[in-house]
């Protein structure tokens, strides 16, 4: 009884000392900068590293017995958009959206797959190689042979990350209704960034790759992101941003029988509003009619 009072008072003595040491660490260091270790570990923020993704329940195939894929488009130029598109450069312990997911494909962390207008096919036969995705839009690039693995490797400056050329994301997303649940949820199945930039024939818009969300998300969740400029140190994970849908997008394409886009059958911009208007209504109609009030 004694020896367990005694490892007791101990642990709650080394408690104390530790919150004591927390408290009288100083904000600023010795250059008079705000310190480099608080600068991830304020309040607000904290550190990011080791955390997992926010979970989701994978509902069963034959729970599911309404669902309907969307497509947006994420501008980033528009403000609320801001977070996915700042720093141009990686700096304070932040990094774009792109310069992440380019850096993950670069060490080969994570695949990507071909772009196309018709479908999307996350398989090994659609993956696109690295080295492939940068000759094809003639992005710069070194290598150099790794001296133990003999690998090949890809030196990219920060400044050659095309990352000021990335000015919308398509997105894709499953909405979709589980019986056993009663839940109404919505899923973001991928992203495909799309570059602008001046060419031959003037200025192109050039989609590069699809990637999953779901292969994204531990590094998302160990990422921060600046969402205010009123409190710097209010730094949620790319993944809360997501899946708070802390986003602006608007809708470009539904899943149909002819697999077409809103501005294929619709001839006036006013007439794609509409139906844009309309597709959003009819998702929030589904379920508000699952209940009798």
């Amino acid at each position: 009884m004694k020896k367990s009072l005694n490892l007791l008072l101990t642990a709650c003595l080394l408690a104390f000392a530790n919150l004591a040491n927390a408290q009288d660490q100083s904000f600023f260091d010795e250059a008079g900068n705000i310190s480099e270790e608080l600068q991830t570990n304020l309040p607000t923020s904290g550190p990011k590293e080791g955390l997992e993704p926010i979970e989701m329940v994978n509902p069963r195939a034959d729970d599911i017995y309404w669902q309907k894929v969307v497509y947006r488009i994420i501008d980033l130029r528009e403000k609320m958009n801001f977070p996915l598109y700042y720093p141009e450069i990686p700096a304070d312990n932040r990094t774009s959206f792109f310069a992440l997911m380019f850096r993950l494909v670069q060490d080969g962390k994570i695949k990507v797959y071909d772009y196309a207008e018709e479908y999307e096919h996350f398989d090994d036969q659609h993956t696109v190689k690295f080295r492939d995705l940068m000759d094809k839009f003639a992005l710069p690039y070194e290598t150099k042979l790794d001296s133990i693995t003999n690998d090949t490797i890809y030196v990219i400056d920060d400044s050659d990350v095309p990352n000021r050329d990335i000015i919308k994301y398509f997105c894709k997303e499953v909405w979709y209704f589980d019986r056993i649940s009663s839940t109404f949820n919505c899923r973001i199945i991928g992203f495909c960034p799309v570059m602008q930039r001046e060419g031959d024939t003037g200025l192109e818009t050039l989609p590069l790759f699809w990637i999953p969300f779901e292969t994204l998300r531990p590094f998302l969740s160990q990422t921060e992101v600046l969402i205010t400029d009123k409190n710097n140190g209010a730094r949620p994970s790319f993944d809360d941003l997501f899946m708070k849908r802390r986003f602006s997008s608007y809708i470009y394409k539904e899943s149909n029988v002819q697999n077409r886009s809103l501005l294929e059958y619709n001839t006036t911009l006013e007439d794609v509003k509409k139906e844009q208007d309309m597709v959003k209504t009819r998702l929030i109609n589904f379920e508000t009619d699952l209940w009798e009030y």
